[in-house]
């Protein structure tokens, strides 16, 4: 569905924009989008208009189109999909910092807008606990390390993570406080392998004093945690991750789409959920 009365970017400011960074003209764009959707031009559930759509609309390039849709959707404001499109969830952006999640690759739109601060890097050998936790071996050399993230405009941190890697990969800890890029990208820089598999658990704790106090909220406060165990091919564990988001500063929204289902699975669950 197209907007009424979004006009694309007139003459001056084009001119502006042209002569300004990408980023100017990517926030500009994400800007008129973002009231577009407030005022409800673009419906909630409907589909916003194509790429190519958009780049006329605006008189910009396809990478700030793309910039500003990843920015949105970030937002918690819209959910893309390769190959259909970007559709409209909500009118107004999530309370706190919001996560939408399709794919490995969109791990990294985490660090969007957000601020690492490592607190605390330590040399181990693996406990038997840890070794099973980490599907290594007792002894093994590995490198843990506690992190703060920051997202923009906010005050207090939004997570607190738990973050194992084995020793080899120690220097892609010291990159990511760096960058502020999550960790696992920079052991693929380190070590020019990809992440194969990510398995993720999400579930639910209290803060307890260690966490309520570099996190700033109350003890006991409830907690979102994420664990996340990142494979390469060999199905080795390049990284585990321990999370905790207090209320209010995180959402993490999953994006599911109907597969071909398992031969022998019961007939139900071949059912198609829209």
């Amino acid at each position: 569905m197209s907007p009424k009365q979004v006009a694309p970017l007139s003459t001056t400011a084009t001119a502006t924009a042209a002569a300004a960074s990408a980023a100017t003209k990517r926030s500009q764009v994400l800007h008129q989008m973002v009231e577009a959707i407030k005022k409800g031009q673009w419906l909630v559930n409907s589909m916003l208009p194509t790429e190519a759509a958009l780049q006329a609309l605006f008189g910009v390039s396809r990478h700030t189109v793309r910039g500003a849709l990843a920015d949105l959707q970030q937002m918690g404001l819209v959910a893309s999909q390769q190959g259909v499109g970007s559709r409209v969830i909500r009118r107004r952006a999530a309370p706190g910092y919001s996560q939408s999640l399709q794919n490995i690759s969109e791990l990294a739109y985490y660090a969007r807008n957000t601020s690492v601060q490592i607190l605390e890097v330590e040399d181990i050998a693996l406990s038997a606990a840890e070794a099973e936790m980490l599907e290594s071996t007792a002894g093994e050399a590995w490198c843990h390390a506690i992190t703060l993230r920051m997202a923009d405009g906010q005050s207090v941190p939004m997570g607190l993570s738990s973050v194992w890697v084995p020793a080899m990969s120690k220097k892609a800890i010291a990159a990511s406080r760096r960058s502020g890029m999550p960790v696992f990208m920079e052991i693929q820089k380190l070590h020019k392998v990809m992440v194969n598999e990510v398995r993720q658990v999400i579930g639910a704790t209290v803060a307890d004093a260690g966490q309520a106090r570099l996190l700033r909220c109350e003890l006991r406060e409830p907690l979102l945690r994420i664990r996340r165990w990142y494979f390469d091919i060999h199905h080795q564990v390049l990284e585990m991750s321990d999370t905790y988001h207090p209320p209010g500063r995180f959402e993490y929204s999953v994006t599911l789409h109907h597969g071909i289902a398992h031969p022998n699975a019961p007939p139900h669950a071949q059912a198609q959920h829209r």
